[in-house]
């Protein structure tokens, strides 16, 4: 029970990070927000390893892991995470939730695969509720108020025909990045089971720290490459002066800092932890429910409205969380 709690707290706070995130997308690009939010996240977690006594650790562990422990992040976080942002730039946080939390399916082969996980008829339930909801929470947002300019106004009220004509192109690529962020992540989260555990068998460590020196690994690697991918960016972006990707508004600056604090400092911890504790079958069917949590806030925050078919969604991804709780 501790680790399906671990899981849905890890859940929120990548839910709550990305609609703050999905305030800047009128100065930040996706690959900047990832730049950002993993060049904190690597601040964080090396002075948490420090204060904990813990970063010489590192140096521990046999090189076969941390090649291991930098591809989990190489597909969770610099694939992963860059496509769902390209996906949610498209078509807004509950959409692109809607799309790249089908990632249970992958999820299930790969550990079934992998690591032998066990076939659990309540788990199937689960899945097969959560996807539903997903599924219509997805399709309620045609029919509702979507953000497509810089301003974060919501500019009409979008039907499915019109969506349609106008759209399209932009749905499609959206559909790509959102499906490219769910394999990923289903890749990146069986990796980090095993790397994590592995680390638990190499070094007697207090629980829990296992996760925070998985992460001092992780993070470098990932921050390495996010630099060279945005500084590609900045260049391409030196022919207008007016552009850079690190020319922003306090406000923007403060969104940023408050979004990767949660959904990377606090939320990378506890989603590597959720894994290692839950595994990353029940991991994953838990971030199915993203949609439930981001719902209401993005209304909030992103003035996003619920249609009934959407309340329908959340009925019955409630469901399924319900049945893995269980």
């Amino acid at each position: 029970m501790i680790g399906e709690l671990i899981a849905i707290f890890a859940v929120l706070t990548f839910v709550v990070s990305n609609v703050l995130f999905r305030k800047t997308e009128h100065e930040a690009s996706p690959i900047f927000i990832n730049f950002f939010r993993t060049t904190i996240g690597t601040i964080t977690f090396i002075i948490f390893a420090f204060l904990l006594n813990v970063l010489d650790k590192i140096f521990l562990l046999p090189f076969d892991l941390w090649i291991i422990l930098f591809i989990s992040f190489l597909f969770g976080q610099v694939f992963g995470d860059t496509a769902y942002f390209n996906a949610q730039k498209d078509m807004g946080t509950t959409l692109a939730l809607g799309v790249s939390m089908t990632f249970p399916l992958f999820t299930f082969i790969l550990s079934i695969i992998f690591l032998n996980k066990e076939f659990e008829i309540s788990l199937l339930f689960s899945l097969i509720f959560i996807s539903i909801g997903v599924i219509v929470i997805g399709k309620s947002k045609s029919t509702i108020k979507i953000t497509v300019n810089p301003s974060f106004e919501p500019i009409e009220q979008v039907k499915p025909n019109t969506f349609k004509e106008k759209f399209q192109f932009r749905s499609f690529r959206a559909l790509i990045f959102g499906l490219i962020a769910s394999l990923s992540w289903a890749i990146g989260l069986i990796i980090i089971e095993y790397a994590t555990h592995q680390i638990d068998l190499f070094l007697p460590l207090q629980e829990g720290l296992s996760s925070i020196l998985g992460n001092v690994i992780r993070f470098p690697f990932a921050t390495a490459i996010l630099t060279i991918m945005v500084g590609k960016e900045n260049y391409s972006m030196k022919k207008n002066a007016d552009k850079s990707p690190f020319r922003k508004s306090v406000t923007t600056w403060g969104y940023l800092i408050i979004a990767a604090l949660i959904g990377t400092s606090l939320g990378a911890y506890v989603y590597t932890e959720a894994a290692r504790v839950a595994g990353s079958t029940v991991m994953s069917l838990i971030a199915s429910a993203s949609p439930l949590f981001s719902l209401p806030l993005t209304y909030l925050i992103n003035k996003e409205k619920i249609t009934k078919i959407g309340f329908i969604g959340v009925i019955l991804t409630i469901i399924g969380v319900i049945i893995i709780l269980i």
